[in-house]
């Protein structure tokens, strides 16, 4: 969006003006119609619906819940503690199926990035937060050198065999669960898909929905990285 306004004001500079004014046009309607609440619900809900979360009673039991990273930050100066980011719901998700039984083991994939400053993998992270809350450190196994998704199928892949387990519940945010299912799956790890993180609510339609939005400009970013992300994999034959 921000391309096609300053490709409008380079027309408009060389006297291009019609053709300047139409794309600042363009470019300013898409930024608006991107940042629109409603917007960001199509997008975002139409990837949540397909693998949708379900009640505790209903999820069948597992070897052990395999979580992935990009859900907390470590103590990064000034921080004391564990920073809890939006998608800190996988891990408390995972700490309530080990709590009802569903499984007795949790295993967690995630690295850093190279850019980020932490001192330690996301997944040590996780695994002292998992303790905090009374999960046994016999039962929680880390995993930390994988920095993406299909990095996070690879690495449990890898370990797989060595773990003694015949199955898992994957736990990952809704709106992440279809790339992430696709590739555990083609890294030939067996397991049943377990949302978490439901951001799209059924509240019903407000007028204001239709206004531009910091949130919902940031929850349609997340809905288009999704879908670009399966694509990409798709095209490298990481699904």
């Amino acid at each position: 969006c921000i391309g096609l306004m300053l490709l409008g004001l380079v027309l408009m500079a060389v006297r291009l003006r019609r053709s300047g004014v139409g794309f600042v046009v363009l470019g300013t309607a898409l930024l608006w119609v991107a940042a629109m609440p409603v917007t960001a619900r199509v997008l975002l809900g139409s990837l949540e619906r397909q693998y949708p979360p379900a009640a505790m009673s209903s999820i069948p039991s597992a070897d052990a819940a395999i979580v992935l990273g990009g859900a907390v930050s470590g103590p990064v100066p000034p921080r004391q503690t564990v920073e809890l980011g939006e998608a800190s719901d996988r891990v408390y998700h995972a700490f309530e199926l080990f709590s009802a039984g569903k499984v007795r083991a949790i295993l967690i994939s995630g690295g850093n990035l190279p850019w980020f400053t932490a001192t330690e993998p996301e997944a040590e992270t996780i695994r002292k937060l998992l303790r905090s809350w009374g999960v046994p450190d016999e039962a929680i196994i880390t995993a930390g050198t994988s920095r993406t998704t299909a990095e996070n199928a690879r690495e449990i892949a890898a370990l797989w065999p060595s773990l003694g387990f015949s199955s898992a519940l994957l736990v990952t945010s809704a709106s992440h669960m279809p790339r992430a299912l696709a590739s555990f799956q083609k890294a030939g790890v067996p397991v049943t898909p377990s949302s978490a993180d439901i951001r799209v609510v059924d509240d019903p339609l407000d007028p204001l929905d239709i206004l531009p939005d910091a949130g919902a400009l940031g929850a349609t970013g997340d809905a288009m990285k999704e879908r670009i992300g399966y694509l990409v994999y798709w095209m490298r034959g990481d699904l």
